[in-house]
């Protein structure tokens, strides 16, 4: 069966979004409504009718871009080691933030929100800790705690990496002072945590940048 075509007012949104991305990429965090507009071919009205002002918009649209992150990734993976899958979608946001951290920036400012940005990751999250525990690959499932020592780990991470230096401009991970291997060590940590034992914890994490490195290359 067919699934059915969306509604025009969910393309129009849509559309804005993807515009939103190609300018965010292009400018940053300097993103204006009058830029979306303008990417997309839409009225300012338009924009207004989806959207209560600049900041809804760069909300939603690292919210979306998070949840489809998280998302392909479950999909990427499915069936797998729950470990594995942990260590799959950690590493691919913390890469996000490091590759864009223009990206990590706007995603973290969801932590103030009504809707915090964990709603959009813990459904997998929570699903691969209950998995890893029934499985006897945890000492932790899904409980509370757990899921928010990981969201708050992995949070507190990408903050480091996307903060930028006031004095030269840039972002720390840039420099490599904390990229890719700081990430590697977190994910190794927070798979510590869980209770996977400290040597395989290392190689999952590495082996999981190690796949993100070959995609990226294409």
């Amino acid at each position: 069966m067919s699934q059915a075509r969306p509604s025009k007012r969910e393309r129009t949104r849509r559309k804005l979004l993807d515009a939103g991305m190609q300018v965010m990429a292009e400018r940053g965090e300097a993103l204006t409504a009058s830029d979306v507009v303008v990417a997309a071919d839409v009225s300012n009205g338009t924009f207004y009718n989806h959207f209560v002002d600049r900041d809804d918009f760069i909300q939603t649209l690292a919210r979306e871009s998070l949840t489809a992150l998280t998302n392909r990734s479950a999909d990427d993976t499915e069936g797998a080691d729950p470990a594995w899958r942990f260590a799959v979608a950690s590493v691919r946001v913390l890469d996000a933030g490091l590759r864009d951290p223009r990206w990590g920036r706007a995603v973290l400012r969801l932590s103030d929100t009504p809707t915090p940005l964990h709603a959009a990751v813990q459904r997998h999250l929570r699903t691969d800790l209950a998995d890893g525990h029934l499985l006897g690959r945890f000492t932790h499932g899904d409980d509370p705690v757990t899921v928010d020592l990981v969201t708050g780990t992995l949070m507190a991470a990408l903050r480091r990496l996307v903060a930028v230096d006031d004095a030269s401009g840039t972002s720390p991970g840039a420099s490599g002072q904390t990229g890719e291997g700081f990430g590697a060590e977190v994910v190794a940590r927070l798979l510590e945590a869980i209770g996977v034992e400290g040597a395989e914890a290392r190689a999952l994490a590495g082996a999981a940048y190690d796949d993100e490195r070959h995609l990226a290359r294409g």
